[in-house]
């Protein structure tokens, strides 16, 4: 089952809840805090205008009470005038003050006082004029006290009535401010149960996303360990488990196999009926090997139609049981597909895995290997092997080899070595011959021979890379030949890989076209059993790079059972005498017989020969006198490396040198000196 990926929706959304929750606390803060503020300020401003009105008042009677004693006490009419004028001016404040009172709000309170605030006024403003106005007229000093007296009474209310009011305005702002600070507790207990709103919020957005990740890590971890298809452990699960075994405490006495399965004709469901049928033939084999085996032991898809089976505490003998079993399960097994039926074969390899033994990664090659042992023995079978049997050591050389070859391939460490093809009897418009062959040039710098990398490049279907860069860079130099004579003539070997590849026949082709090569420059050599195994395929490539002016040569020729039959079919212009016939003409008579023959049938065919594996004067004698038109071997000259080659005419035939290490040019005459023309 494959989950929904939904983990960035829910952080999404539970992170912008958040961010709304946190812009409404924000919003509210702002706006409480605003409203706080207002509302401190219009009390503050109410308060200070109120109780700055009530103060003015309150002085204003004082001074108005002190203006009256004093003009009391002037005796002098002026000075009590001048202090008249100071009593009138007292009672203009009062009288700005209470205006200034009477426009501000009030409650029901305030209200109440100034009401009786101006009743008093009303009473008390007459009497202080009154006063006034006796003192001024020169009243008895009697009268003058009587009335002074009064009015102070009268003064002294209006005194309470302010006040009261500036009590009362105290507790107004007290109480104002207690409603703010209740505003602003409860501003901030729903700040507060916002933020725990939001905080719970996160948490659970927090809860959410970690196990939705466990979730997924877990999936991740299970695709990661497991095939998709079968739901088998896959290659690199499987390698963790061998691995494991390793570190198995010393002294332990269990040991286990290791199965190596791949199924045999499973190509042909693949493209007979596609990948799907494909796909479904390994679930309902999966199956099928599932019942065979235990509870402990780890079945895994290793990739392709290739298994790995780990038995958990089970002797060879025990493990070789459950290989017949896997197989015989697999031979019985029938396959149906849209009407068309299947029978499924599967090749196994074993190999015990000891306390002690080697690495886990040559105990898997040494089962890969045993499996393919087991198919190139007839296939549907089980090949029990170790990993110190000595063809499977030279196997996994092999496989080794492989990795050497492929970066050398990636690294060009390729290099081009020539050998001599002379004509037994020298003709003047005879062209020039070398054959071109490779070297690999290891990690060190040294070479290594072909004997040791070819037969693994053609066992695990590298030829055709290694052709590739044969041909491109051939080619390269004959493009670079800068000798007033003609270039000699190339003869390039080609695997019977190559020659089956439709890609390497375009390749050569685009080369060909691509460069401005003289026709007739290139000779491509196929053996016989390459060309006779895939007669078809070898007659159309034949004939495509014909059409271009490459000429081929039948190397080997003469080893395989039909020779003669298939060189007809095949449009060849040279024929390579098998060099186990060559090499013992001068002491076999069959053998001499052998190549006579060839000679003689190749010459009707109207092909010309060469003869390889010429090692000694007697045999270059026998092969003019038979008629063959050019040798090539040892006694003619060694391989020597392609960009050291120098061409010198010698008698009878040719040859090509190279130079010397002291820089002095090698050459002979003779055969004799031919063979020491290369160091």
């Amino acid at each position: 089952m494959i989950l929904k990926d939904d983990t960035r929706l829910i952080i999404t959304l539970g992170f912008c809840a958040i961010l709304a929750l946190m812009s409404l606390m924000i919003s509210i803060a702002l706006r409480q805090l605003k409203d706080i503020n207002d509302s401190m300020s219009n009390l503050v401003e109410e308060t200070n205008a109120k109780t700055e009105a009530a103060n003015s008042m309150r002085d204003s009677i004082r001074l108005r009470s002190i203006s009256l004693k004093t003009m009391a006490l002037k005796d002098d009419l002026f000075e009590r005038d001048e202090e008249y004028m100071r009593f009138i001016g007292h009672s203009r404040i009062y009288r700005e003050a209470r205006e200034k009172l009477l426009s501000k709000s009030m409650d029901k309170v305030e209200a109440e006082i100034h009401a009786m605030l101006s009743e008093a006024t009303r009473i008390a403003q007459p009497l202080n004029e009154h006063v006034a106005e006796l003192l001024l007229s020169g009243a008895s000093k009697t009268e003058i006290s009587t009335a002074i007296v009064h009015a102070a009474k009268h003064q002294e209310i209006l005194l309470d009535l302010l006040n009261d009011l500036v009590d009362l305005e105290r507790i107004s702002a007290k109480r104002a401010l207690k409603s703010a600070n209740e505003h602003y507790f409860e501003s901030r207990n729903v700040m507060f149960l916002l933020g725990a709103v939001a905080l719970l919020f996160g948490l659970f957005i927090a809860f959410l996303v970690v196990r939705r990740s466990a979730e997924q890590n877990r999936h991740i971890y299970h695709q990661a360990n497991h095939d998709a298809l079968t739901g088998l452990m896959n290659r690199r699960a499987f390698e963790k488990e061998l691995k494991l075994l390793e570190r198995r405490p010393e002294g332990s006495e269990s040991d286990d196999v290791l199965l190596y399965l791949d199924l045999d004709q499973f190509k042909i469901v693949n493209d007979t009926c596609g990948h799907m049928a494909g796909d479904e033939l390994l679930r309902q084999l999966t199956e099928v090997f599932t019942k065979c085996l235990r509870q402990t032991d780890i079945f895994a898809r290793l990739g392709g139609d290739e298994f790995g089976v780990l038995l958990k505490a089970c002797n060879i003998d025990g493990a070789t049981r459950v290989a017949e079993a896997l197989r015989e399960s697999a031979e019985n097994f029938q396959f149906s597909w849209k009407g068309k039926v299947f029978s499924i074969g599967v090749s196994i390899g074993a190999v015990p895995v000891k306390q002690g033994s080697t690495s886990m990664a040559t105990i898997l090659s040494t089962a890969d290997i045993a499996c393919l042992e087991a198919k190139h023995t007839g296939r549907n079978r089980v090949h029990v092997a170790d990993i110190d049997d000595q063809h499977i050591v030279n196997r996994r050389s092999e496989m080794d080899c492989v990795g050497l070859i492929k970066q050398a391939l990636q690294d060009d460490r390729l290099c081009l070595y020539c050998q001599s093809v002379i004509p037994v009897e020298r003709q003047v418009d005879q062209a020039d011959h070398i054959e071109i062959l490779v070297r690999m040039i290891d990690n060190d710098g040294k070479l290594v021979q072909p004997g040791l990398f070819i037969p693994p490049a053609e066992r695990y279907g590298l030829m055709c890379a290694i052709d590739k860069w044969v041909l491109k860079h051939a080619t390269n130099w004959l493009q670079e030949w800068k000798q007033p004579h003609m270039p000699p003539k190339l003869m390039i070997n080609l695997s019977g890989q190559s020659v089956c590849d439709e890609s390497f026949l375009a390749y050569a082709i685009e080369i060909l076209d691509s460069t401005a090569i003289r026709p007739g420059s290139i000779c491509f050599e196929i053996t016989e059993t390459a060309a006779i195994a895939n007669l078809e395929k070898a007659a159309s490539f034949m004939d495509a790079l014909n059409d271009r002016g490459c000429e081929f040569a039948l190397d080997d020729f003469g080893s395989g059972l039909s020779s003669f039959t298939y060189l007809k079919s095949l449009p060849v212009d040279y024929l390579k005498i098998d060099g186990a016939f060559v090499r013992e003409i001068t002491n076999d008579p069959i053998d001499y017989s052998m190549v006579k023959s060839i000679n003689d049938i190749g010459h009707v065919m109207k092909k010309k020969t060469i003869a390889e594996f010429v090692e000694d004067d007697a045999t270059l004698e026998l092969l003019k006198e038979i008629g063959v038109d050019y040798a090539q071997g040892y006694g003619i000259a060694l391989p020597i490396p392609l960009d050291e080659l120098v061409l010198h005419t010698i008698t009878p035939g040719y040859c090509y040198a190279v130079e010397s290490g002291s820089g002095e040019w090698c050459q002979g005459a003779a055969l004799a000196n031919i063979r020491n023309t290369t160091p």
